[in-house]
Formats: C-alpha cells, sequence, structure tokens
C-alpha cells in the first residue's frame, strides 16, 4: 500500500485507503492508539482523532487508546486484547502541507525522524509486530504547529475531523455490511 495524503485534492485518495486498510479486518479485532502531547499544540492531533472516534464508533471489537505521549506504556494492554491490525495515529512531519495526512506501513518509517516522543512509531510498531505477529499501520498528520501551547491550530482542528470522520465512516459501514 503506498502512502496515501489528504488535502482539498487529494481527499478521495485518502477516504479509499481508509476503506481498503479497514475492509481488510472487517471481522477482526483493531487496536487504535492515539498518540501526542496536549502541552505542544499540534502534537496532540491523534489524541484529537482518537477521542472523536471514541463517540463515533461503539464496536467493542474495536478498541481506541488515548496513550498520550508514552504509548510504549499501553503495550502491555494491547498484547492482551490481541488485535489482528494496530493502528497508530499521531502528528508526523513527514515534508508536507500542515493538515496532510497519510497512512504508512512500518517500513515506510526506516530511516525517518517521524515522531516527537521517547520511543519512535517504528521501534513500537516493530515490538508489537514481533510480539503479536499483526500488521501495523501509521496515519500521519501533518503539523502546523508543535510550540508549547495548547490547543489544536485551525488546520490540525480540520484535519483531526477529516480523518476521525473517515475512519468512523469506513469502520461503521465495514461493520454494517458484516453484520
Amino acid at each position: 500500500m503506498r502512502p496515501a495524503a489528504f488535502g482539498a485534492a487529494m481527499m478521495d485518495e485518502f477516504e479509499s485507503t481508509v476503506n481498503r486498510l479497514f475492509s481488510e479486518y472487517a471481522s477482526s479485532k483493531i487496536a487504535i492508539l492515539g498518540i501526542g502531547n496536549e502541552l505542544r499544540h499540534d502534537d496532540a492531533v491523534g489524541l484529537a482523532i482518537v477521542d472523536r472516534l471514541s463517540s463515533f464508533i461503539d464496536d467493542p471489537s474495536v478498541v481506541m487508546l488515548n496513550c498520550q505521549n508514552a504509548p510504549e506504556n499501553f503495550t502491555g494492554y494491547v498484547k492482551r486484547i490481541k488485535p489482528s491490525c494496530i493502528v497508530l495515529v499521531d502528528a508526523a512531519d513527514f515534508g508536507a502541507l500542515p493538515g496532510d495526512a497519510r497512512i504508512f506501513q512500518l517500513n515506510d518509517l526506516e530511516g525517518s525522524s517521524f515522531t516527537t516522543h521517547k520511543t519512535s512509531l517504528l521501534t513500537l510498531g516493530e515490538y508489537l509486530q514481533s510480539e503479536m505477529n499483526c500488521n501495523i499501520f501509521v496515519i500521519g498528520v501533518q503539523p502546523a504547529d508543535c510550540s508549547f501551547g495548547s490547543g489544536l491550530s485551525p488546520v490540525a482542528q480540520r484535519a483531526s475531523v477529516v480523518v476521525a470522520n473517515s475512519i468512523s465512516t469506513a469502520i461503521n459501514h465495514i461493520r454494517a455490511k458484516k453484520g
């Protein structure tokens, strides 16, 4: 799966990629981990996405975790729930326009300084993959402002709504078809 971005012109491509991603796990347990620091403006976009998803998805086989800036502290719990798919959602600097979102596979992250957190998403993903033999994807949102302060920038706020809506629509549509 190649990285997919959104912005005004690429929204359909992002939604299509999200639909394909989640359709592969229509009958599986999915864990979605929001990662970020609420004290660094747009770094909290992953948390905002997971919080929004929590109000739109009511399915016990989809587990959403607000991991703050220490997702490694949640690995024991994630291993106990045994998901077939883990999605890490975080602010990420991948050289795009602020607010763009992309879906990456773990190998897409090799050699990059993708995140600002203590444990890199690549390291975290590789650990979980080795322990659980599951598929892991990363949804990164390009931040506009990660300086100290609270609240998302307007562009990150819009991106959080669009990404959460795309994910919830895909999961709810796919799960409704299976039921």
